[in-house]
């Protein structure tokens, strides 16, 4: 799959050449250019690929651990991330519409869903049959599904276009319009999945992934649209656990770190993988880069990356502060303590000396997750903060000097969401008899070093917290926060705030280009 998704590079630079003698081949018609599933698909490509504008430093990704209790961004001891106190806006709730990181968000989603748009369209002209056609549209169909639930989770109503091929500006669609039209755009179109995730299918929309988007959807629906649908979210949970003839195609794998590593293809607890590569992804704006966004400069050699990084995004305090010290998630999840290099010695760092500035003394590198508030109106110091460590970080010698992107895969979709999300949507049925003995739900628990869940201890509270350390930084946090009514409190330098909170502005660029977001 990746070959197909990365042939839309190769295309772009193909197109790029000046030899103007070359056939042209735009005159080929498209029933004779589209003729097999595998065509389909590589066309396909522009719509999956805006999918890795997800790992960048302004994504829909980073905005999320950002306007969560996860992750912040203080100044750092060289001044940076300050950027006129945008990253502090976020922290804060106090965003404006002008905000580059609301619109990094913003532009995943109506990207994504132009891409699709784009493409849907150019599908819709061809009129050869073929086996597996249908297929690649429900594809994209279901991946725009999931471009549209990503945005109404943010904003409350969101311009909408299901092709390019209108005059003039999308209308503005309130959220429970768009919810259905994603309940009705899966449900229409997820028998034309392929339904066992092959290698073929891999970075693909299969129908273990329509399922998982439909429990989102469902999971959610009461803080979308004001209706519970635990019960709909329980049996789209059980599709995928069951698919398999009575048991589920993905597991939860014995090393929760393989997730993470560098060469972590074709994981079997993964459902949907983005795809990253350090030959086609390798600009700003589609690479994997957070260990450029997280790691200080002084680390980067030690651990064996070519970078300068730039040292800005760091676990809240108060987020760390709410793991169980047997949890070994929050070691595998966040760099902190005695830092070493590859091989395994303890470092040390030259830091001013505290009894006279103009010398420096050596202490060993040891990073505190914890700091004051203060740091982002002064500075936080190198040896503050947790970094972000759950990604394996690339030190085989693959990067070359300056290079921004690693290739990890990043799981946008795995199975362990889906036993947490289905153990959630029992509980607040009350329909917990036997959920205890839950293999699945056991193993998330053991492999991290903890004890499985008694009958007594499966709570709403437990279940959330299980949620934020199993699935910590992954990019659904903020759609927890709000469903177990989190959201509003106050946390690590944010105040209590009203339901206004949940709606966030419309970035200032997407108003002045559609006069009907007015």
């Amino acid at each position: 799959m990746k070959k197909i998704l990365y042939s839309i590079f190769i295309c772009v630079a193909a197109l790029s050449c000046t030899n103007l003698d070359e056939e042209i081949y735009s005159k080929i018609s498209k029933d004779n250019f589209f003729t097999s599933e595998e065509q389909f698909a590589k066309y396909s490509a522009r719509a999956y690929t805006t999918l890795q504008h997800w790992g960048t430093e302004k994504s829909y990704w980073t905005f999320d651990m950002q306007v969560t209790d996860e992750v912040c961004a203080p100044i750092n001891p060289n001044g940076g991330w300050d950027d006129d106190g945008r990253y502090r806006e976020v922290q804060t709730h106090n965003i404006p519409s002008s905000s580059v990181i609301l619109l990094g968000a913003w532009d995943f989603c109506f990207n994504g869903i132009t891409a699709c748009n784009d493409v849907l369209d150019t599908f819709e002209s061809v009129k050869k049959d073929f086996d597996g056609k249908h297929r690649v549209i429900a594809e994209v169909k279901i991946l725009r599904a999931f471009y549209y639930f990503m945005a109404i989770c943010y904003w409350k109503d969101v311009p909408f276009s299901i092709t390019k091929k209108i005059e003039g500006y999308p209308e503005k669609k309130d959220r429970a319009f768009v919810f259905n039209f994603i309940e009705n755009e899966i449900k229409e179109n997820i028998d034309y999945l392929a339904t066992e995730p092959t290698r073929e299918y891999y970075g693909r929309i299969t129908r273990g992934v329509a399922d998982f988007l439909l429990a989102k959807l469902y999971l959610n629906a009461e803080s979308l649209i004001g209706t519970a649908k635990w019960n709909e979210a329980e049996l789209a949970c059980r599709e995928i656990m069951t698919q398999n003839g009575g048991s589920s195609y993905y597991k939860i794998v014995d090393d929760y770190k393989n997730l993470f590593k560098v060469k972590n293809e074709f994981c079997e607890e993964g459902i949907l993988a983005i795809p990253f590569s350090t030959v086609y992804t390798v600009s700003d704006h589609y690479a994997f880069l957070i260990h450029m966004s997280t790691l200080p400069v002084n680390l980067c050699a030690p651990l064996g990356i070519p970078a300068e990084a730039w040292d800005g995004l760091v676990a809240q305090p108060d987020f760390f502060d709410t793991y169980d010290a047997a949890d070994r998630r929050r070691g595998w999840t966040w760099m902190y303590g005695q830092m070493y290099d590859l091989a395994g010695n303890a470092l040390t760092i030259n830091i001013q000396d505290p009894d006279d500035q103009n010398s420096t003394i050596t202490v060993p590198y040891i990073i505190d997750a914890h700091m004051p508030e203060a740091a982002y109106t002064t500075h936080r110091t190198e040896l503050q903060g947790a970094r972000i460590g759950k990604w394996e970080y690339q030190s085989d010698g693959t990067l070359t000097s300056g290079q921004v992107g690693m290739e990890n895969e990043f799981y946008l979709m795995r199975y362990a969401d889906v036993v947490l999300m289905y153990a959630e949507a029992l509980i607040r049925q009350g329909k917990t008899t036997g959920l205890a003995e839950n293999a699945d739900l056991q193993k998330i628990r053991t492999r991290a070093g903890l004890a499985p869940f008694t009958a007594t201890e499966l709570t709403l509270e437990n279940i959330y917290l299980e949620r934020s350390h199993e699935l910590a930084v992954e990019g659904w946090h903020r759609q927890d926060m709000i469903r177990f009514g989190k959201y509003l409190a106050a946390w690590w330098n944010k105040a209590e705030q009203d339901e206004s909170d949940y709606y966030l502005p419309i970035p200032k660029s997407a108003v002045s280009a559609n006069p009907n977001l007015k």
